[in-house]
Parts: C-alpha cells; structure tokens; sequence
C-alpha cells in the first residue's frame, strides 16, 4: 500500500490538479490525502471521478481557508472513522498484516494554537491501541536543524511539539529526498524553509512494516512539497547491469574528442582511443 499525502494549497488551482494528476500517473497512490484544499465539498467530490479514485471523503473548508479531502481505491479496504477540520482517522483491513491504523493529520497554522495541535495528537492516540501511522502537515519542526533561514524557532515551541509525540508513543520516520518540506520567498534574502511535513508510527506499525519508506516529492504548485508513504516497497529479484550504449551522432560533435580524453573515461581497464569516426576499446 501507498500513501501521498499533501498540502496542496487549494484545488481550484489548475495548475495543481495537474500536479496531482501527475502524481497518481507516476506513483499510483492506492490513498491520498489532501490539506487546505480550499474548496466546497462538491468541488472536490467531483475530482475524484477525474482523479480516478474509487471512494472519497471531504471535509469542507471553514471560511476562507482549510479542507481536508481523502481518496482511495476500494482494494485496500479503507474505513474512516472519524474525522475532524485537522485530522482523517482510516482503518485499514490489511488480509496480511492485520487492520491498522492511519491518521492524515493537519496542524493548526496559527501560531495561538499550537497547543491545540499537540493536545489533538495526544487525544488520538487514546482511541485505538491498532499499529498506527500519521502523515501531514504538523505546522511544527522537531528540532532547530528542521529550519532554514530567518529567525529560529523558539524553543519551547519545539520542545512542545517534541513532548506531545512522545505522549503519543510516535517517533519520526527517516525521510528521502529533500529535507525542507515547506518555503517561502525563496530567491530573495527572506527566504525560509523548514520540515512541517512528516510521517510519525508507533513501534507496532514499525514491526509490521520494517521496511517503509518515505520520500520527499517535488511539486510547484503549492509552498509545500507532497509525501509519499509505500509501506511495503517491491525488492528487487535480481540486479540486472546497465549496458554502456554509444551513440555514433556523438562522434559529429567537434568537443567530443575532447571531452573523453578530459575525462579519461575508462572501459573496462582499457581507455579509449578515438580513431576517425571509431571508438576502438
């Protein structure tokens, strides 16, 4: 199973529901869920048919801002169970490792409520002792190094956030790519980054998917790039080498000759030596 999860900063953008349309094409999600969609219910329900996603579930916007929406496909046996503006609640009937859990989860963005973000976290680990994974957009960094730029993050709001995940028996999962999940003003001398999406587990989670890997994505559309959860990823059978391949049009570039005694590209234990329009090895 996989997972993408992220803020995509309103679906009446087109230029996002491109993006996402490129991001089931080339990561088929089986779930994906969406933050600050900014947009009316029958909005997003009708992506779904245009995401080509078998069920979804939308919680509308308040006012001018937020939304969360999810969508998956009816193999992986979803069943929502709760759900608030912040946070989607998914069981997952798992034939193999057994049911476990699944939370998408949105912090509070303004800064007065942080402490209701964490008390939110904390709540939700009280109602279900399932293996459980939360992913989204927590509005909060874990430590200092998860911020680039301006002025640091006070500590106590760090350590608050750090506090609320251990209360909830979580720990962070390692992450792939890109370390800076959100940005603004990049190019200019106000430019900040920092990490405010993740993926959290319990130690049960852990244990069923040894193996899980989370990957930082890259998308323009939004100040936030996606994440992209695969619980179980496929291992290769067998390490198949990669041919060298020679493209004789290279030989018409007049710097070619150049470039390979520049680089002294070696084959094998032999260099090669230009001869005409040949490459002898």
């Amino acid at each position: 199973m996989s997972v993408i999860s992220w803020n995509c900063r309103g679906l009446g953008n087109p230029s996002a529901v491109l993006h996402l349309k490129y991001l089931i094409r080339r990561y088929k999600p089986d779930v994906m869920i969406l933050y600050e969609t900014l947009v009316n219910s029958n909005k997003t329900t009708d992506l779904r048919y245009e995401l080509s996603f078998d069920s979804c579930l939308v919680v509308d916007r308040e006012g001018r801002g937020g939304g969360v929406a999810v969508f998956w496909n009816n193999h992986v046996n979803c069943n929502i169970t709760n759900y608030s503006s912040n946070h989607v609640d998914i069981e997952v009937a798992d034939s193999g490792k057994g049911n476990w859990r699944l939370t998408g989860f949105y912090g509070y963005p303004e800064g007065s409520r942080r402490r209701d973000s964490w008390n939110l976290l904390r709540q939700l680990s009280q109602r279900s002792n399932l293996p459980w994974c939360v992913i989204g957009d927590f509005n909060d960094i874990l430590s200092s190094d998860e911020k680039k730029g301006r002025a640091d993050r006070a500590n106590w709001l760090i350590n608050g956030f750090r506090e609320a995940v251990g209360d909830a028996g979580l720990f962070d999962l390692f992450m792939h790519g890109y370390q800076f999940t959100w940005f603004k003003s990049l190019g200019t001398n106000r430019a900040v980054e920092e990490k405010l999406d993740r993926a959290l587990a319990n130690d049960s989670w852990s244990q069923h998917f040894p193996n899980a890997r989370l990957e930082c994505l890259t998308a323009t559309s939004s100040d936030h790039y996606p994440l992209w959860l695969v619980c179980e990823p496929i291992q290769p059978t067998s390490y198949a080498p990669r041919h060298f391949k020679f493209e004789m049009a290279w030989m018409e570039d007049p710097e070619f000759a150049n470039f390979v005694r520049n680089r002294r590209i070696v084959f094998g234990n032999k260099e090669p030596k230009l001869s005409g329009t040949r490459m002898e090895i």
